[in-house]
């Protein structure tokens, strides 16, 4: 699992300044719009807030964000998802961001700021192990994160934990729609696909 982790680090440090090259999928301002976000939010965000955006999905298409909520979104990277969600939950909502990789926190952590988002803290951890309170949050996001977790099931314990009563779960993701070769199995590049 350690192998695995430090492998997902190595590569989302370098996707931390750009995504472009990374993935065989649009990424930036172009995979956004064709994720189906809302133009008129993309059209406030800057392109630096995007450059690193590799979202597989649009976790907010799946049902709205109420004002006043408090968001979590694991695997925040550079921030795009969890500026959009501080937008949705108003100054009485809050959010928070986990990333693994400490460029992205750094950057996420820079992009609230130029974007002057007041409700939002970004932290250095594992989505496996979230240093919140029990039923401390309404809404879970995540955008193409679960899949890079060597430890699934306490990942999701973890986001039922934090999750309030009546709370909810939001993510986009890839799937295996079949078992991957042996050589792809062992292989850390595999899980960051």
């Amino acid at each position: 699992m350690e192998r695995i982790r430090a492998g997902i680090k190595y590569k989302y440090s370098a996707v931390s300044t750009s995504a472009e090259g990374y993935f065989k999928y649009p990424v930036g301002h172009a995979g956004a719009t064709r994720l189906g976000y809302d133009e008129k939010l993309l059209s406030d965000v800057p392109d630096d807030l995007l450059k690193s955006f590799c979202g597989v999905g649009n976790p907010f298409s799946i049902s709205p964000i109420d004002k006043g909520s408090t968001v979590l979104d694991l695997g925040c990277g550079a921030g795009f998802d969890l500026y959009l969600a501080s937008r949705m939950v108003g100054d009485t909502g809050n959010v928070i961001g986990v990333d693994l990789t400490e460029q992205m926190v750094e950057k996420a952590r820079a992009n609230l700021k130029t974007m002057q988002v007041k409700n939002g803290e970004v932290l250095v951890v594992s989505s496996e192990l979230l240093p919140l309170a029990d039923s401390s949050v309404d809404i879970v996001i995540s955008n193409g994160v679960i899949n890079l977790s060597p430890d699934k099931p306490r990942l999701f314990r973890e986001a039922h934990r934090v999750l309030r009563s009546g709370g909810r779960l939001q993510f986009a993701d890839i799937i295996l729609e079949k078992e991957l070769p042996p050589h792809l199995q062992s292989s850390v590049e595999s899980w960051s696909q």
